[in-house]
């Protein structure tokens, strides 16, 4: 059995365990786990059968109802907030503040430091995976509990499924509260991101070798690495709530598929095509912040074309003696495949001088310098900001 059905049929059984959590009834709890095994399938584009998986556990007992008191005795999950969410079965901190609101804050932060920094995630990570999830570019959780819980637009290092638990107020200014996790309610949550994301990974990375070698293709192995990034901080919570661990999951590393995309962006070429101009000095300033980024300006049957304009003219200035010369540069980078124009760039400016000949002169100067300038930053935020067409 390859890895990949190993790790499938692991999070099979988890979620087989973890459905009399959720199921309010027998026949719930049947629908639950026929959803468990037809998700897998999906995932798996065949068939993965964990051997007596369909045997249920029983649910284990809810702790007492989450109570809200003030003042008298202090309570003993206050010291020790296992007292009140037994360890077997959840994840608990306490946090204290001088009113409830911060208290609540300050025990989900609690919670969540018990990951360490499994599960924080970066910024620009999140956004480019909340906006490829709101283009269709990669699907989101099937599972209804799951869509109800997470907002993928919210910050990864929320905790998703932690709750407030007790909550007592000591009458002196201080407040404490207890955040909780239930560790199979988590596995089954946290299992089945990882599942999606997995999909979403192998959607991404499914390409001939003439679409890999695109920029589309770079976009694709970049968005491929961040979903694995957050699948190994989900892998982090998985383990810390009695789940596999990280290593035995054998889950696509990031870091692989960032090298592949490194190696692809080498491999990605754009012929550089000027109107205008002059000993190919434009050409060059464009060529040197294309190769900056990583992309070859040589090669046959190129996928991408940047074609560029230099057009200058003289401008005349009454009861000026100097001479100027107005200049504009244009530029736009082409997928030739679509003759769409992928990066629109221009800009203008003037120079003058004692002659014509001399300011067209220091004109193209300027423009090598302006072309410097302007689009290395400009191409390099367009490459990465890539994201793969949907």
């Amino acid at each position: 059995m390859s890895n990949k059905n190993k790790f499938a049929v692991i999070i099979a059984v988890l979620f087989l365990a973890a459905n009399a959590v959720y199921a309010q009834s027998a026949g719930s709890a049947d629908a639950l786990a026929r959803d468990a095994l037809r998700r897998l399938d999906e995932a798996l584009s065949g068939k993965a059968t964990a051997t007596g998986a369909s045997a249920q556990s029983p649910a284990p007992q809810d702790p007492a109802p989450a109570q809200s008191t003030r003042g008298g005795q202090e309570p003993r999950w206050v010291i020790d907030p296992y007292a009140a969410y037994p360890r077997e079965r959840y994840l608990a901190a306490v946090g204290f503040a001088p009113n409830r609101a911060e208290a609540e804050k300050k025990a989900l932060a609690a919670l969540t430091a018990i990951f360490g920094q499994s599960i924080q995630a970066d910024f620009s990570a999140v956004t480019a995976y909340s906006e490829a999830v709101s283009k269709g570019i990669v699907s989101s959780s099937e599972t209804a509990n799951i869509r109800d819980s997470v907002s993928i637009r919210a910050s990864l290092d929320t905790l998703v499924g932690a709750e407030i638990g007790n909550v007592w107020d000591d009458a002196r200014g201080t407040v404490y509260a207890i955040a909780y996790l239930d560790k199979e309610k988590a596995i089954a949550v946290y299992g089945n991101m990882i599942l999606t994301n997995l999909k979403n990974i192998e959607k991404l990375t499914a390409m001939t070798h003439a679409e890999k070698n695109t920029l589309d293709g770079y976009a694709r192995y970049r968005l491929a690495a961040i979903i694995a990034g957050i699948n190994a901080k989900h892998a982090g919570v998985l383990a810390q709530c009695g789940g596999p661990t990280a290593a035995s999951l054998n889950l696509p590393s990031a870091d692989a598929l960032n090298i592949e995309a490194s190696n692809i962006i080498k491999n990605v070429t754009v012929i550089v095509s000027v109107k205008g101009d002059h000993n190919n000095r434009i050409r060059d300033a464009f060529t040197k912040a294309i190769n900056a980024e990583g992309l070859r300006t040589r090669g046959n049957s190129p996928p991408y074309t940047l074609e560029v304009n230099i057009a200058m003219s003289e401008a005349v200035f009454p009861n000026n003696v100097s001479k100027f010369c107005r200049f504009t540069v244009s530029a736009e980078l082409i997928e030739n495949s679509t003759d769409s124009v992928l990066l629109p760039f221009n800009f203008t400016d003037r120079v003058g001088y004692s002659t014509y000949e001399g300011a067209q002169a220091i004109a193209l100067l300027q423009a090598e310098k302006l072309i410097g300038e302007k689009y290395p930053a400009l191409f390099r935020g367009y490459i990465e900001g890539l994201l793969p067409k949907k």
